[in-house]
């Protein structure tokens, strides 16, 4: 990491390292799968409006991918250009008003929240300044993928309110302890806190203070910080990083690495609703002018849209006209047609533009779970039938590691690898982890915290 950066740059380069799958590939692995946390949403009841997004079988967020991709809870989206609140600016007077000063209720009295104790993880006692920021990070920052808003709770009332209240306070919990896997390897693995750490700390905060001049407690109130949490958060993160660097492995030994782990393979990825006409509203959604003109893995996640909107039964009809399409390529490739070829125009996986030889997969990638069980399958050479995934029908091709390919990319390779296994490692340290709400966390009700 570039010391030299300003944090907002820090953490951009980090955003882009953890999550080196943003592209629309169709080999995702949902997070409502055996591994997502026990505890969901649930909000069909109350209505269309409101029900969990399907948002949230496509990107990897909250609650088990937190504990690799975000640091520390309450610094990722602080830190972070892209601000929680997006009515908020970091240098609006105005919009500091729109910031309700730090409070809680208990019985609709306000109490003073130095001793309040929220939750307590591994003997780790969450007071009122970290579960406000968490709270509003979480609202603002994630909320979406489950389809909710302030307004979710604002429209609703009596047993409807506290039940998506409550399980909303349940899934916070569980993202608030997604930030503590890496303070527990620490431990375990005793990665000390030490005197060049906290000159980095310093800097970091320093840099922040630079840049935001006289508007500094004006950003953190905009972010929902206090100036002693700041620096807490800031410490988790430098250990964070000090935890993944333990995990990952250098560039100079990937290679090695792939050889005994990983396999090369490429696909002809067909989306669901691939044949369906693109209706006006989801063009405008996705801010495309010419759709004709975008190339096919351009168009994979404007297609994705367009096929979650579809009703049930159309849902089908066009999974099964995707399903024709690549049945037929895989006829011709049974036929003796170059795969290559094929795929080049008939491809619709966004990794193909950027790595047109292929990627790399392992049995711990967190990829779909069919696509992946396929991939892992093939020999050398070998092309698999078509196979069904939660978002499309892929063909997969296994080619041999290409090292002058591999090192090529080695910087992208290596850190979706490192990505990975420090998932893995940290996902078991999650399951271990034991929260406990406090009688102050279990009763208290929307609008009890600003």
């Amino acid at each position: 990491m570039d010391e030299n950066k300003n944090p907002d740059e820090i953490l951009d380069d980090k955003n882009q390292k953890e999550e080196p799958h943003s592209e629309y590939t169709g080999i995702l692995e949902p997070n409502d799968t055996e591994e997502s946390s026990e505890t969901d949403f649930s909000y069909d009841e109350v209505g269309p409006d409101v029900k969990k997004s399907n948002a949230l079988v496509k990107v990897l967020i909250p609650i088990i991918i937190v504990i690799a991709v975000v640091v520390v809870a309450a610094l990722m989206i602080f830190l972070n250009k892209s601000k929680i609140n997006p009515s908020l600016s970091n240098s609006s007077t105005s919009a500091n008003a729109d910031v309700p000063e730090a409070s809680f209720k208990i019985n609709g009295k306000k109490v003073d929240t130095d001793d309040l104790v929220f939750l307590k993880i591994n003997g780790n006692e969450i007071g009122f300044d970290e579960l406000r920021n968490c709270y509003y990070q979480f609202l603002y920052g994630y909320g979406q993928y489950y389809g909710i808003s302030e307004d979710t709770f604002t429209n609703a009332s009596g047993d409807d309110l506290k039940n998506m209240f409550d399980s909303f306070k349940d899934t916070l919990a569980e993202y608030i302890k997604g930030g503590y896997v890496h303070a527990v390897y620490a431990k375990e693995h005793n990665i000390k806190f030490d005197k060049d750490d906290e000159k980095t700390v310093k800097e970091r905060i320093q840099a922040i203070k630079d840049e935001q001049g006289d508007n500094y407690k004006s950003y953190l109130k905009s972010n929902y910080m206090t100036e002693k949490y700041l620096n807490i958060a800031m410490k988790n993160n430098v250990m964070a990083d000090k935890v993944e660097e333990s995990i990952s492995i250098p560039e100079s030994d990937f290679y090695k690495i792939a050889q005994k782990e990983l396999y090369q393979v490429k696909q002809i990825f067909i989306p669901f609703g691939s044949e369906e006409k693109i209706s006006d509203k989801v063009l405008s959604s996705n801010s495309v002018e010419d759709y004709d003109k975008l190339s096919k893995p351009a168009r994979a996640q404007v297609i994705d849209s367009n096929y979650d909107a579809l009703s049930d039964d159309n849902q089908n009809k066009a999974k099964k006209a995707s399903k024709k399409v690549a049945d037929s390529l895989y006829k011709k490739i049974q036929s003796g047609a170059d795969f290559d070829s094929l795929m080049k125009k008939n491809t619709y996986d966004s990794f193909y533009e950027s790595y047109p030889k292929g990627i790399l997969v392992g049995k711990d990638y967190d990829y779909d779970e069919a696509y992946l069980k396929a991939a892992l399958s093939l020999k050398e050479n070998e092309v698999s039938k078509v196979i069904e995934s939660s978002t499309g029908y892929h063909i997969i091709m296994r080619v041999p590691l290409d090292k002058k390919y591999i090192n090529k990319n080695i910087e992208y390779f290596t850190q979706t690898y490192n990505n990975n296994a420090v998932n893995k490692v940290l996902y078991k340290i999650y399951e271990t982890i034991e929260v406990e709400q406090t009688d102050t966390y279990k009763n208290f009700n929307f609008g009890d915290l600003t």
